[in-house]
């Protein structure tokens, strides 16, 4: 497919706005979800292709609904989904407008909720595809006695389960879906706002020793314009490259149908 539609959420920083600088150069459809309108600006500074802009705020499941309510409106049909919105809270544990901790809903309930509401759209593309970034740090398990992390709250805790959460779902819905392809990637360490919250030490260590978003956004590229044949779906991808994950339990497709039935219990409550 040439001409694609392409949803992004995460898209007006970092690896996201690299992935949609390449894209204004295309002829696909862009539709991107933006909560700051400054940095949705600069995203677009000094291009005149056409984009549909939807405001949305993953802070609140409201939010996110009326956005997909927006596409709906706009689009027959949906490409390409690509959830990379994400954040790492390194100081207190913060919690979002629905009361829950931040990098759960942000980094793992809200591509979930985006691929469940668009998932009518995405069947009736010719090659829908979802790609959802994930990180190198997809260690440990997952803390289902206390996912949210209320009783002892460690933002590296919360980052890497979030992590390991989209390798693991990325693996169940390609195992349990033929017609959408689902990927997960590592874009390295990118040199982003992500460690803004940090303490100066991690901010110097993203600045000088992270790579820059243009090469981060490597993987999003491939996996957006490759022929779907060549790809595989469920699989992590490093750049160009299908790559092993490090742990043995993000191959753990049991551990991801609990998880999935964990989620289910979240999104039931904002249906």
């Amino acid at each position: 497919m040439k001409n694609k539609v392409i949803v992004i959420i995460g898209g007006t920083s970092g690896i996201g706005r690299a992935a949609v600088r390449h894209f204004l150069k295309s002829d696909h459809d862009l539709v991107i979800l933006y909560r700051s309108i400054d940095k949705l600006e600069q995203t677009l500074y000094a291009s005149n292709k056409k984009v549909t802009e939807i405001l949305c705020d993953l802070y609140s499941f409201e939010s996110m609904k009326k956005a997909c309510e927006s596409i709906r409106a706009s689009f027959g049909r949906v490409d390409v989904l690509i959830c990379n919105a994400g954040m790492w809270e390194f100081g207190n544990r913060q919690e979002t407008l629905d009361g829950i901790e931040t990098t759960f809903q942000v980094n793992v309930l809200a591509p979930v909720f985006f691929q469940k509401n668009l998932r009518d759209l995405l069947l009736k593309s010719e090659e829908p595809r979802v790609i959802t970034t994930a990180s190198a740090l997809h260690t440990g398990t997952i803390n289902f006695d206390d996912i949210e992390y209320k009783k002892r709250f460690s933002g590296f805790q919360a980052y890497r389960q979030s992590k390991l959460s989209v390798v693991l779902l990325t693996r169940l819905w390609a195992k349990n879906n033929s017609k959408i392809k689902f990927f997960s990637l590592h874009p390295g360490v990118v040199s982003t706002e992500l460690g803004r919250s940090a303490g100066w030490f991690a901010r110097i260590f993203f600045k000088w020793f992270g790579i820059t978003p243009e090469k981060g956004a490597t993987a999003i590229i491939h996996l957006v314009e490759s022929p779907i044949d060549s790809l595989k779906s469920g699989e992590y991808y490093i750049k160009k490259s299908v790559s092993r994950t490090s742990t043995k339990a993000s191959y753990d497709l049991l551990l991801a149908k609990k998880l999935e039935q964990q989620i289910e219990v979240y999104l039931d409550r904002v249906k």
